[in-house]
């Protein structure tokens, strides 16, 4: 097998495929307006549903092929370092 057709990049202690997953983990919270979906993404990024809307927090292209996950309402920038403010991710969720 021809090792260097398949990039790993390490990532907080994890070897992870640069190929983006698709199926992330996710919460549920009841609220009183409805349900409120939180999907973690990895490192400090998160996804929130909520009555139809989607907020993108933090996208970071390295964790996500934010193509194929639903387009953003609303994207929350906490800070400017490149795994919090991805100018390429941000515009794939738009």
């Amino acid at each position: 097998m021809n090792y260097s057709l398949l990039p790993i990049i390490l990532y907080g202690g994890m070897a992870m495929s640069t190929l983006a997953q698709i199926n992330f983990e996710s919460d549920v919270l009841p609220t009183s307006a409805g349900n409120l979906t939180m999907t973690f993404i990895g490192h400090g990024t998160l996804m929130f549903g909520f009555d139809g809307k989607t907020i993108h927090v933090d996208p970071y292209g390295k964790l996500a092929d934010y193509a194929a996950l639903p387009k953003a309402d609303a994207i929350l920038i906490t800070h400017d370092h490149a795994d919090h403010l991805d100018p390429s991710a941000i515009a794939a969720t738009r």
